[in-house]
């Protein structure tokens, strides 16, 4: 396993290596690198990280219907919470790199396909890209697991962040439709952030009236929810 885990930092090293030449400052905090980087991070923040490994919540609790389990990296705090938001907000793609790395060694089960949670149009547009996609395509990497993307996602009526958990979910109703290539499949959804559950929601939903078996979702962090300050 160790030889495992070395192989396939070396490889993400590669990657970001050849996509990213001259980076010289740390992803997350944005200092000068030295000879001891990692995934593009400074030694601090990748202690930090593992610190926060340790922290996740082991808590049992309900799963939304149509979600055989859910798996998560990181707290949605500190650290990995930076990552993200430098990902989606600043378009930071290596940013992906560290938080992908963590998620790929997260327990799963006998999932076939992975499925990245599709974003709207309206984000797509800002964005440029789709940063669960981008987490989808460097987890299956590491896995060696084929990925498509069999979900499409029209723009919701309002922002996700402005809502309190019922509001997520009626909100969400009916937004996806997943394509055939799912049918039969046992299905790995990939997103950035958990919160109340109301997207996997309704993707897997998507997801088995496309056919598939069954579906497991993992994430790159799990936010506590209070209906109020959800992340973005």
């Amino acid at each position: 396993m160790k030889n495992l885990k070395r192989f396939w930092r070396r490889i993400a090293a590669v990657v970001l290596e050849w996509l990213y030449p001259d980076r010289v400052l740390c992803v997350c905090c944005e200092r000068a690198l030295g000879e001891e980087q990692e995934d593009g991070l400074c030694p601090d923040c990748v202690r930090a990280l593992q610190r926060l490994e340790l922290e996740k919540s082991t808590q049992r609790e309900a799963l939304p219907e149509g979600i055989d389990y859910v798996q998560w990296a990181y707290p949605y705090t500190a650290q990995a919470r930076s990552l993200i938001l430098w990902m989606k907000f600043s378009s930071v793609r290596e940013a992906a790199v560290p938080l992908a790395r963590a998620m790929a060694m997260l327990p799963g089960g006998e999932e076939e396909l992975m499925v990245p949670v599709p974003t709207t149009k309206r984000r797509l547009r800002e964005r440029g890209f789709n940063q669960a996609e981008l987490l989808c395509a460097l987890v299956a990497q590491q896995l060696g697991m084929p990925m498509a993307n069999a979900l499409t996602r029209r723009d919701e009526q309002r922002p996700q962040a402005m809502l309190r958990e019922k509001q997520r979910r009626k909100n969400l109703a009916g937004c996806m439709t997943a394509s055939p290539l799912v049918r039969g499949k046992r299905v790995l959804l990939v997103d950035d952030v958990y919160t109340t559950g109301s997207t996997a929601a309704e993707a897997a939903r998507a997801l088995l009236a496309a056919g598939a078996r069954s579906v497991g979702v993992f994430t790159a962090a799990r936010t506590e929810f209070d209906g109020q300050d959800a992340p973005p």
